[in-house]
């Protein structure tokens, strides 16, 4: 087997490129997108690889071409300056192997829309069709990331659709009394031919981006201009965005649905623990990471205090406040879920002492989340 790996694009804030698993006879077996992009922790950027379409032809599957070529993007993490690598997994086992463990879900909100009702209509929009309007756009979702985990950093030749009012999605904006670019939405009108007319289905808000409560208000008040066409709104990959919910309320006649999204595995230890916004108040823990990689297994003690924290290597085989395997570490590091000794315990490759509250208190739920697909 004969790995190849080429590049095929880049932008201002990617590079694309391609690895593939080929036979002794020249053909390909198996293949990945390999992605360089910059994603938010803890309001900094994180050199990041995304791996995306992973395939492997039947006849050649179990020959261990895909197990081949993670380890060679891991044995070239170093050296890229990578770390953090993500991908969409099609099945948690399966990557949890390589040290993945899911750290968002697409979460869509439903609901009618006449909740919300309690909002004034807004028709001050601009729909964004120049190069201009895009550029506002594309400053206004990497403010709104800022203060958000995973969401990768865009740059100027990011594709919006310039073409409002056509069956793609569009995106209008919302600017402040001031004129300054305050919050945007992208959205598509679903319906069907129902003998003589045309029935709605849903309205689909596929990006909502604000940088205030007056904004976010504004921008759903934009919806209230599709009654009449629209019965019902979808709002889709909004994880990251609780200040959504506590604006809407109306929890009863709201639907929730969860589907498992990004799973992640980090590839510098340090860059992370370093990375993390910390309390004010001081504290410590010393927590051993368990991994397949000799770059991010070992022993690692933390202090921190004033929102910083520093980390050092330790030698091996002293003691520890905590214990963890790869994926366990990933999933509570970035905050997946509130996690307490408690609930930790019953994680898989984790260990917990009396002293590991320095931990717990440190690293505390966070708003994870992703718009687009890679």
């Amino acid at each position: 087997m004969e790995l190849r790996y080429r590049e095929t694009g880049r932008g201002e804030c990617f590079l694309r490129e391609e690895i593939c698993a080929v036979s002794e006879e020249g053909v390909q077996m198996s293949g990945a997108g390999v992605t360089t992009m910059q994603s938010r922790y803890c309001g900094r950027d994180m050199n990041t690889v995304a791996v995306g379409g992973v395939n492997t032809d039947p006849e050649y599957r179990r020959r261990g071409c895909v197990r081949a070529m993670f380890e060679r993007i891991f044995a070239m993490a170093p050296e890229r300056g990578w770390t953090v690598s993500m991908l969409h997994p099609f099945s948690s086992a399966y990557y949890r192997q390589f040290g993945y463990e899911k750290i968002c879900d697409h979460r869509v909100l439903t609901f009618p829309l006449a909740a919300l009702g309690f909002l004034p209509r807004v028709a001050e929009v601009k729909p964004l069709n120049s190069s201009e309007r895009a550029e506002d756009a594309v400053a206004l979702y990497n403010a709104f990331g800022d203060s958000r985990n995973i969401m990768f950093r865009r740059g100027r030749d990011w594709h919006f659709n310039l073409e409002p009012n056509t069956k793609k999605p569009s995106t209008y904006l919302w600017y402040d009394g001031a004129g300054k670019p305050a919050a945007y939405v992208t959205l598509w009108v679903e319906d069907v031919l129902a003998v003589n007319r045309m029935a709605p289905v849903a309205l689909h808000v596929v990006e909502l981006v604000f940088s205030s409560p007056e904004s976010l208000r504004a921008i759903l008040g934009f919806l209230r201009m599709y009654d009449g066409q629209s019965e019902t709104v979808k709002i889709h990959n909004c994880a990251m965005s609780p200040e959504i919910e506590v604006t809407l309320r109306d929890y009863v006649n709201t639907e929730y649905r969860l589907i498992p999204d990004v799973a992640a595995r980090i590839l510098d230890v340090k860059a992370f623990l370093e990375a993390n916004r910390y309390p004010d108040e001081p504290g410590s823990f010393r927590v051993q990471v368990d991994d397949s990689l000799p770059y991010t297994r070992g022993l690692w003690a933390v202090e921190y205090g004033r929102g910083r924290g520093e980390a050092r290597r330790l030698p091996d085989g002293g003691a520890y406040d905590l214990r963890a395997a790869m994926p366990a570490f990933t999933q509570m590091i970035y905050g997946y879920d509130a996690y307490t000794p408690a609930v930790a315990a019953y994680m898989e490759g984790v260990e917990v002492t009396a002293r590991a509250g320095g931990f717990f208190r440190a690293f505390g739920k966070k708003n994870n989340g992703l718009f687009e697909h890679f």
